[in-house]
């Protein structure tokens, strides 16, 4: 996993798609308020659980979404998080009471406060801790640093903070429910007063400074900015029919305007929670293909290790000096690591067979001794580790007792790729040695032509036939090719 995966998905920066889906909410929304406009004071009928049944799933879907955020909270403490999650509970909680205040709405009367008071401020008061929440959420987003927590837990923050919501709001309820303290906002059942028109203003322009903040001041945008801007201007049509419209209440745009509130707070939370569901689809996906790139890598670190014991046990029991089997061993260990970094600079894909050869002889070629031809193969990291050891111990053999062992020596390699029995792909290779001194089987063969002879059957299913002419050496390797 690179190190910009998103841990959460509050933290997604939104793609072109996101926000075209997020723009063309809007634009529906929009262009449903122009239709409706000049019948927006059309009064509908009047059915009283309209209010309950929209604010109750406002306050359920505000309360959830306000779970999701805390938890995005727990696994990375960003203090913008904490303030928009505190603004939702807000937001949930001020949508339920509201409807305990609308007359009508349970009882004849109300359940709590005043019928021409309480629910307009308790609206206020919604409207106006939510955006100041999102107006903290935007100016702490880009603050680069996590919310400190002076020792305590993750789940004892959340708990300070969502007790200091709850009390909060039941004071504010406390005010408008239990006394006057405030202008009115209803002038009756209906009709607001002119105090309500001058209060939709200012909860307009408090809701257009939270999104100018979301659409300036984030300098990274992320899919719950996107919605965020969506969910706020849901409520422009509410404010816009308060200010001009006297009787607002179970008109058109009133009803219209707690539907897209319902739709664009609704969305939010399917938009974040159907984000997370791709997120960790993905992060499993990761941590799978992390597990089969750590077998993996076990396997290759195996292998290595049990063919560097392999030189290491072989070349002790060689022949000369003790410095001599300490050069032929590093002289082995560098061959191997010549051809891991060409697996790494394919990231382990396949390594040309033309560029394996030449990085091989490339030690010893003066220009005129060696020839090298055949068409482009690429090779398996199986294909390619064996391969290497083998022409390595060619190669080192040369330089001995072969064409590399003399100025007018030189060596041709040459391949070509064939059609088996079964038609399966196989690639013939053959190493000529021309022009160097006469060579002779080995009495008593070494680690290198036990190597050269043995390890393409063993690992790749091959047949290589090592001649010792008088000459030079001949090598013919024949193994069946996987595709790289």
């Amino acid at each position: 996993m690179t190190n910009d995966f998103p841990l959460v998905v509050a933290t997604m920066p939104a793609n072109a798609r996101q926000r075209r889906i997020a723009l063309g909410g809007i634009v529906i929304m929009a262009v449903v308020v122009a239709i409706t406009l000049p019948f927006a004071n059309i009064e509908r009928t009047r059915v009283d659980a309209f209010v309950p049944v929209i604010q109750t799933v406002m306050c359920v879907a505000d309360l959830l979404t306000a779970t999701f955020l805390f938890a995005q909270y727990a696994v990375q403490s960003q203090r913008a998080l904490l303030a928009l999650a505190s603004g939702y509970v807000f937001s949930g909680l001020f949508a339920f009471l509201e409807t305990l205040a609308i007359p009508g709405a349970y009882v004849k009367g109300v359940l709590i406060g005043d019928d021409l008071y309480s629910a307009g401020w308790l609206f206020v008061f919604w409207h106006t801790v939510f955006p100041l929440a999102v107006i903290a959420y935007a100016l702490l987003k880009d603050a680069g640093k996590a919310a400190e927590q002076s020792g305590r837990s993750t789940g004892v923050t959340v708990g300070i903070i969502i007790a200091c919501v709850v009390t909060a709001t039941a004071g504010l309820t406390w005010v408008v429910t239990r006394g006057r303290y405030l202008p009115s906002l209803y002038a009756g059942l209906l009709r607001q007063s002119p105090f309500a028109q001058d209060m939709a203003i200012f909860l307009a322009l408090l809701t257009g400074v939270a999104v100018v903040l979301l659409l300036l001041f984030v300098r990274r945008h992320t899919i719950l900015d996107q919605w965020l801007i969506v969910a706020l201007l849901a409520w422009m049509p509410n404010f816009v029919a308060v200010v001009l419209f006297p009787v607002v209440r179970y008109t058109m745009v009133w009803c219209l305007s707690r539907v897209y509130a319902l739709i664009a707070g609704s969305a939010v939370l399917f938009v974040l929670l159907t984000e997370t569901l791709f997120l960790y689809a993905r992060l499993a996906n990761a941590l799978k293909h992390q597990e089969l790139l750590t077998a993996e890598l076990d396997h290759r670190v195996k292998n290595i290790l049990e063919r560097v014991a392999m030189a290491a046990k072989y070349t002790s029991q060689g022949s000369g000096s003790t410095r001599e089997r300490l050069l032929a061993f590093d002289n082995r260990i560098q061959s191997m690591a010549d051809a891991h970094a060409l697996l790494s600079q394919s990231r382990w894909q396949g390594v040309s067979l033309s560029d394996l050869v030449r990085g091989q002889l490339a030690p010893y070629t003066t220009g005129t001794n060696t020839t090298i031809s055949g068409p482009d193969l690429v090779l398996t990291a199986a294909e390619t580790q064996a391969l290497a050891m083998v022409l390595h111990e060619l190669v080192t053999n040369a330089v001995k007792y072969g064409a590399l062992s003399t100025a007018d020596g030189r060596i041709s390699v040459s391949w070509e790729r064939r059609s088996g029995e079964d038609g399966a792909p196989r690639l013939i290779m053959a190493w000529r040695e021309i022009g160097g001194p006469p060579t002779t089987a080995p009495a008593h063969p070494g680690y290198g032509t036990q190597l050269i002879r043995g390890l393409i059957p063993h690992e790749l299913g091959g047949v290589v036939e090592l001649v010792f002419a008088t000459d030079g050496t001949r090598c013919d390797i024949e193994f069946p090719l996987t595709p790289a």
